[in-house]
């Protein structure tokens, strides 16, 4: 099966927001929308943040590979798909912010990762999550042959790292303030595949 195919399988009956990291999503007053806005001001913006977090990835790739044999981590982009990094609205308390935050485009390799190195592949994914301040870890799947473990934060943050009958690093940014133009979402015309973390 290919890397493609085996995303959508096993993001099939994913949910965009996980209530119990992310926290609740009830109407939030405008003071403290104005708080949260304040706040991104003092935070690194949006672009920073996500040439930080392609650089966790790309590390990340680099580091498993080396510790787990025969994986390969390829891009899930379409060709065709020029904006291969989705930006979403936030959710939980900062859902009505004018913060965005980002899903990467996931890597995924058509080798899993082997249950002897699994722990080693998780404590480097733990590392670079802590490093950036994401520290709610939980674990969906954990039995042989089928892996999932993900970190992630009040902020909408999130890495997450599965292995089944293939692998998937998949990565998505804190919520924060874009200073650029807005980026275009990809024509209607031109779907993509399914990325982890998205329902």
């Amino acid at each position: 099966m290919s890397a493609l195919v085996m995303v959508g399988v096993l993001v099939s009956g994913c949910s965009t927001v996980n209530q119990a990291t992310f926290g609740p999503t009830e109407e939030v007053s405008a003071e403290r929308l104005a708080e949260l806005n304040g706040q991104f001001r003092e935070l690194p913006s949006l672009e920073a943040t996500l040439d930080d977090y392609r650089a966790v990835r790309a590390s990340l790739v680099e580091q498993i590979e080396a510790v787990a044999p025969g994986v390969r981590f390829e891009s899930t982009m379409d060709p065709q798909d020029h904006y291969p990094d989705h930006r979403r609205p936030c959710s939980g308390e900062w859902l009505d912010t004018d913060g965005v935050t980002v899903q990467l485009d996931a890597r995924v390799s058509d080798v899993p990762i082997g249950e002897e190195v699994w722990p080693q592949a998780v404590a480097l994914v733990r590392i670079a999550a802590r490093d950036r301040g994401i520290k709610y870890e939980s674990s969906f799947k954990n039995t042989p042959g089928n892996r999932e473990i993900r970190f992630a934060n009040s902020e909408n943050a999130s890495l997450k790292l599965m292995s089944n009958k293939a692998a998937v690093l998949s990565i998505r940014t804190p919520c924060r303030l874009p200073i650029g133009p807005a980026v275009p979402t990809p024509p209607a015309s031109q779907p993509r595949p399914p990325v982890p973390g998205e329902g």
